[in-house]
């Protein structure tokens, strides 16, 4: 599998990949504004068969701070530190709070109807 040996200043943060169809990502980030100056470094991914958000290790930089990104083919890597699997009820309710969203900002109505044994439903009028 393809794996990511990251390094800060000289040490060895973790060695992350995802065996089998995923994405992995190391992502430096520098954001700059109004009272917010950030340096940071995430190092996670995706794996497809399950789904999961994989993520080895996220932390705050400074300037002047070495990041190395070392890309092999290995047999094996080290465990994510965090995994989340996809919640289906979590994911309808965070839909449906857009939509909300969505229509209060367009200035629309959001008539919402039962869902005691089916699904709920939405009529929209402007």
């Amino acid at each position: 599998m393809r794996t990511f040996e990251v390094f800060l200043n000289g040490e060895r943060l973790c060695v992350a990949g995802i065996d089998g169809d995923g994405v992995l990502s190391a992502i430096l980030t520098s954001v700059r504004v109004k009272a917010r100056d950030e340096l940071g470094l995430a190092v996670g991914g995706f794996v497809s068969a399950t789904r999961e958000q994989v993520n080895w290790t996220r932390v705050d930089l400074k300037v002047g701070d070495e990041v190395r990104v070392r890309i092999l083919e290995s047999a094996s890597a080290d465990e994510p530190e965090t995994r989340e699997r996809p919640d289906p009820e979590h994911d309808l309710e965070r839909q449906k709070n857009y939509v909300r969203d969505m229509a209060k900002k367009l200035g629309w109505t959001l008539t919402e109807g039962p869902n005691s044994e089916g699904p709920a439903w939405f009529a929209i009028s402007q």
